[in-house]
């Protein structure tokens, strides 16, 4: 396990942060910031501390109380990124753990630490733990109880130079990864030439938005919480909210870019940053001398990785291509796309494009069932993300050779509009380099080439599947009968 750089891990291309909660080889720290001694905690936590918590309890972690009440404290910042966060759940890695509380001889105190934060104090406990764990498969979880959920967040700077010394070391250790990865150090040379808006300046976007009936990559509604707490929304988990968009955008700029780090086979390598983790209408406000960036993004990315991986025939695929042969909305279709093959095969059956895949590429599908009942249904992601990975490696790799640098977000580039068509010409030949045929979109739609048209359907072999396999999903099958039918 690298403790250094894998920290923190994401979920599909999706604008919302979401973290990979039970993967044992993601050390998940609370976001790095250049400022080491400053953390975010929530409110109140530090004065319970120091009033309510029993001394013989923190003097088991430090003779020196105030040091103990600031290792507590540091535990507790690990959770502050589950505020922006739908699973309050968060896996903590006892290596990183133990690295950031240790004292000078080594001893392991962080369990001491735990035990004085599930205690807590007569108002109540400071963390939950749930201990149904598996060694080398889950990190143990840690939730902050809803006393502290509820309170919000506030900045704390270590006092302690033993507790800074640890958070310099770990930040070092990270930043070093950070320079020797070609995706990584190409953001932090990016990273001085970003002009961030304000805080001022996205509510009135964000407000534009709304009225403007604006929906974010996944779907969600972009909506003024205008104080109102979600019950005032019947269909609030459709919803994505501009104050809290706007939140999580200063949790993640305010003190500083976080350093860029690197997950680990689970999500392919992709690298995660302050930018990858920030809402698309917000990213979308960054400018570099005055000038927005442009967006070099692949079209339909995925699912024509999906089809290099498992021997497809279709090339040039597109969501609109999709939505021609199905009939269904495009939008719908591109929002689809996003979890198809990440789902488990059940899900997929029930996905509306199944139809689509069965009769097009049955044979392709037949091997992604295989390779998921082997190998666990998440397999797929991670080939996905793996080959996403390489390729954006590349890109960037010869873009820095040239002195261009971008912002990296998954299979979509950001640059300077003087670099535009460089980034493209770059990004169509290195794709078809790695046997994967799409293209980047220009403007968001139309491709910068001529692309094949998709194959015309020929007769393919059925699914594989055993008898009893076909018995157990038989109940599946009979609502989907388009999925067996021939081309």
């Amino acid at each position: 396990m690298n403790i250094k750089t894998d920290y923190l891990s994401l979920t599909g291309d999706t604008e919302d942060i979401q973290i990979l909660q039970n993967d044992y080889n993601l050390a998940q720290l609370a976001l790095q910031f250049p400022n080491v001694n400053s953390l975010l905690i929530p409110k109140k936590s530090e004065y319970n501390l120091r009033k309510y918590v029993p001394k013989g309890m923190l003097r088991a972690i430090d003779n020196d109380v105030d040091v103990a009440v600031e290792k507590c404290l540091v535990f507790l910042s690990n959770l502050s990124s589950t505020y922006y966060t739908d699973d309050k759940w968060k896996s903590l890695n006892a290596t990183i753990l133990h690295q950031q509380t240790k004292s000078k001889d080594n001893t392991y105190i962080y369990t001491r630490i735990i035990e004085v934060l599930k205690h807590g104090t007569s108002k109540g406990a400071f963390v939950e733990v749930n201990d149904s764990y598996l060694e080398r498969e889950y990190c143990k979880k840690y939730r902050l109880t809803d006393i502290y959920l509820k309170a919000g967040l506030v900045e704390y700077i270590i006092k302690d130079s033993g507790i800074v010394l640890n958070q310099n070391r770990l930040f070092y250790e990270q930043l070093n990864e950070a320079m020797e990865h070609p995706i990584c150090s190409n953001l932090i040379k990016m990273y001085p030439k970003i002009d961030l808006p304000t805080s001022k300046e996205l509510l009135v976007v964000g407000k534009r938005l709304a009225k403007d009936g604006h929906r974010t990559k996944k779907g969600k509604i972009l909506t003024m919480r205008n104080n109102h707490i979600n019950d005032y929304w019947k269909d609030s988990d459709n919803r994505s909210f501009v104050e809290d968009n706007i939140k999580l955008f200063e949790f993640l700029t305010k003190r500083g870019f976080m350093i860029p780090g690197v997950g680990d086979e689970k999500s392919g390598g992709r690298v995660v940053d302050s930018f990858t983790l920030m809402p698309a209408w917000i990213r979308e406000q960054i400018t570099v001398d005055g000038t927005k960036l442009a967006e070099c993004d692949y079209t339909a990315l995925h699912p024509n990785i999906a089809i290099k991986l498992y021997d497809g025939k279709l090339t040039y695929l597109t969501h609109q291509n999709v939505a021609e042969r199905t009939s269904i909305d495009v939008k719908s279709i591109k929002i689809e796309h996003l979890s198809f093959f990440n789902k488990q095969w059940l899900a997929m059956l029930k996905s509306p494009l199944f139809a689509f895949y069965s009769k097009h590429e049955a044979d392709m599908l037949s091997r992604i069932y295989n390779d998921k009942k082997e190998h666990g249904y998440k397999v797929i992601s991670a080939k996905m993300f793996s080959v996403e990975v390489a390729v954006m490696t590349d890109v960037i790799k010869r873009l820095n050779t040239i002195g261009i640098n971008v912002l990296y977000v998954y299979d979509a580039l950001l640059c300077e509009e003087k670099d535009k068509a460089i980034v493209v010409e770059t990004m169509n030949r290195i794709i078809l380099e790695h046997g994967v045929y799409t293209c980047v979109k220009v403007d968001g739609a139309s491709p910068v080439v001529s692309v094949e048209p998709i194959a015309e359907p020929q007769s393919v072999a059925l699914p594989k599947f055993t008898l009893e396999e076909l018995v157990n999903l038989y109940e599946v099958y009979r609502c989907y009968p388009m999925t067996l039918a021939t081309p």
